[in-house]
Order: structure tokens, then sequence, then C-alpha cells
């Protein structure tokens, strides 16, 4: 049968799918229009409430009501991230105490890890959300939270003290019932952004782990003979592709790590600085910083995109001193590729054997470095490298060590404020 066609010229053709788009608009394919802040402030306040109350399934499930509605609501999207978070975190808790040795099987390691970074990425998504809004603000009290934190039945003094402020970055410690000890947080853009680095250097640290089968660690815990004999643990790699996605989830926690910190430096307000830049001097945590602090941060930051990206290595004898500068005599003089062990990942070879050798040899470098090395090599793979461009990176950490146990306060008491900037 003949049909007849109608030519429509190009310019016709984009006006009558305008004409097209336009009706299904009209029709309700439209999408709802959006809210003022005032707006959002009051959709999103019974989750708000909720959340400050310890009620963190109520909060999820009113903030994604909120969200089913109005998905830019940033304080919702902050509220379901949060819950979700303490959701995620409870139920890993419960799954390493509960399954015990038998993580070791890839199976059992396999469930608990994806389902626990899948909920990352459920809270990386909300927090996407809260970090598109530049007038994002949520205030919260941590430490104010009533919640069975350590799972023992009932809400104890551990649980009461855990988000306590203990110090006061001066005299020593604050005493118990002093105000101070529980202060309001005013969180904003830039700590989104902070919350997102985390997030994401943990969703590195799980695509590691879940890489490889660590069955065999299990020979640990066993005695000598029959499957322990042979004296080594491999930890075979099983899925390498999660190593090259660990690798860019790092490099995206360093992008996000670098928007908190511009976010942080651009600041005007003083408010309940959960990090405070150099300027802010309302921040309940004694953790006063100053220009140098932030600039050691970038310098960190690019050090390690430079080992990541191999044209910069971390000199083993360098780390071994940052722990004890004795010890670096009886390592080898090598280096550790950071980018070329996670390009090229491959099985970790303990060898226990050498381990014992070690122990036994003597306590001189001559006798331990030749052990030493074959030791390394097979922990490291392709990262044991031969002489590199140096990183600083050692050199830095070295630097805020001695530079932080100056002072009235305590090394673990300051790295325990400092380590919040990822």
């Amino acid at each position: 049968m003949h049909r007849s066609r109608t030519w429509i010229p190009v310019g016709g053709v984009a006006l009558a799918l305008a004409l097209a788009l336009a009706v299904v608009a009209g029709c309700g394919g439209a999408s709802a229009p959006v809210r003022s802040p005032t707006e959002r402030d009051r959709d999103s306040a019974a989750a708000v409430s909720a959340l400050r109350g310890a009620k963190f399934a109520a909060a999820a499930e009113q903030a994604t009501q909120v969200l089913a509605r109005d998905p830019g609501n940033s304080r919702a999207a902050a509220v379901r991230a949060i819950a979700t978070y303490q959701a995620a975190g409870s139920r890993l808790r419960d799954d390493l105490l509960s399954e015990g040795l038998s993580l070791l099987d890839r199976t059992t390691a396999r469930t608990v890890g994806e389902r626990f970074t899948q909920q990352l990425v459920a809270v990386d998504r909300d927090l996407a959300v809260a970090a598109a809004d530049p007038a994002f603000s949520l205030e919260l009290c941590l430490a104010c939270w009533e919640h069975d934190w350590n799972h023992s039945g009932e809400i104890d003094d551990a649980d009461r003290t855990l988000f306590e402020i203990e110090f006061d970055g001066d005299t020593g410690e604050l005493p118990e019932g002093d105000p101070r000890r529980r202060p309001t947080f005013r969180f904003d853009t830039g700590d989104v952004e902070w919350a997102r680095a985390m997030i994401t250097f943990q969703r590195a640290a799980m695509e590691i782990v879940l890489a490889y089968r660590w069955s065999e660690v299990g020979k640990l815990f066993m005695s000598s003979g029959g499957e322990s004999s042979g004296h080594r643990i491999v930890i075979h790699l099983e899925d390498a592709p999660r190593i090259q996605r660990a690798r860019t989830l790092i490099l995206d926690g360093l992008r996000h790590a670098d928007r908190c910190r511009a976010a942080y430096l651009a600041e005007t307000d003083d408010v309940r600085e959960w990090v405070p830049n150099p300027r802010q001097h309302d921040h309940p945590i004694p953790l006063a910083v100053d220009a140098a602090l932030y600039q050691t941060w970038a310098e960190v930051a690019s050090d390690v995109r430079r080992l990541l990206e191999s044209t910069e290595q971390v000199s083993l004898r360098q780390l071994a001193a940052l722990g004890d500068r004795d010890s670096s005599a009886f390592v080898p003089d090598a280096y550790l590729d950071l980018g070329a062990m996670l390009r090229e990942p491959a099985d970790v070879t303990i060898d226990l054997d050498l381990v014992e050798k070690i122990d036994n040899v003597g306590h001189t470098p001559a006798a331990v470095l030749p052990i030493a090395e074959k030791l390394l090599r097979g922990v490291l793979g392709k990262g044991y490298a031969a002489a590199k461009k140096v990183s600083p990176l050692v050199g830095r950490l070295e630097r805020m060590k001695r530079e932080l146990s100056t002072g009235t306060d305590t090394l673990e008491r300051k790295l325990r404020y400092l380590l919040w900037l990822n």
C-alpha cells in the first residue's frame, strides 16, 4: 500500500520537537517547581529533628520522603547520608563480630564487603546533593546523641562520652559536665567535601580488601604442620580491576580534599567550625591552625598524587626511620612505588621462613639486609623499586611529628584531632 511522505525542513523538525516537549510538560511531565530555602528548611525539619535525637532510622525514612518530592533538598540529603552511614557502620561492626574468622572465606567476605561498599556509594550520592548547595548548613551536637554505640545493650558512660571533647587544647582536660564537652557544630559545604573525601578513601580501602582472597591468613591461627606447612602465606589477587578502581577512588578523594580545603579557606564566617581556617577562632575542637598547616595539607595531597603517578617513590629506609630511626639500617636502600603496585597488582607473599631467619641471623645490617630484601619483594611485588626520585612525603610527616611533639599537649592527643584532616 502506497503511503505519501511529508517532508519537513530541519528547522521544522526542531520546532515540532519543541512543541511536543511543551505539550508533554503541560500534561504533567514537568518537574515540580524548585522549593525556596525556607520551604526546604521546613520540609526537612522533621528529619533533622529525628537525627538530632539519634533516631537514625526515622531520620533516614523522613529524609527519603522529602527527597522523593524534592531531590535537591540539601539538608534532607545530608541527614540521610549521616543516617545511612551510621546504619552501615553498625551493620559492618555486627558482621565483623559475628562472622569472625569466617570472613577469611571469600564468599562471606565479599557479601559483607560489597554490602558496606554499596552503602558508602549511597552515602556519597546524598553528600553530592548537599555539596551542590553553596548555602547548605546543618547544626548538630554529635556528643548529645543518646545511642548504644558499643552494642552493649544499654546506653552507658562509654556511649555518652564517645563524641565528647575531652581536652581544651590549653590547660588540660575539661571537667565532666562542662558544656564545652558537648558543642553544637555548624556544618557547611566545606565539611560536606571533607565527608566525601573520607567516604571515598574508605571505598578505596574496601576495593583493595575485596580484590584479594584472604583464606591463607588463617594459617597464622593454625598449629604447625598439615595445611600450614610450607611457612608461606600467599594472599591471592582475585580481582585486579578492583585495585585500579581503588587508585581512581584515591584520586577522587584527593579532589574532594582539595575542594574541602579551598572551601575552608574561602569562608568568611566564624561560627562553631568543624575545621577552622587560620582566620577563624570559634571552633569547639582545640585544633588551632595556621597558614603553614594548610600549606602542608596541600603539599601532602600533591605528594600522594605523584606517588600514584609513579613520578616519585617513598624511600623504605626513610619510612622505617619514621617509626624507629635505628631500624632504618636494617631496611634495604630501595623504594616503594605505590603507583606501580596499584597499576600492576599481584599476589602478596609473606615468607614466614624469612621472618624467622631475620630473628635468628643476628642483629647486624649485613646479615639482615639480603633477607629483608627477599621478604619485601614478596610483599610489595611491583611496588619494590630501585633508586628513584624520592618523595618528600616522609620528610613532611617527620617534620609534623617533631612539631606535634613540642608543647604541653601530647603527640597522641594532637594527632587525634589533626588526623580529622583526611
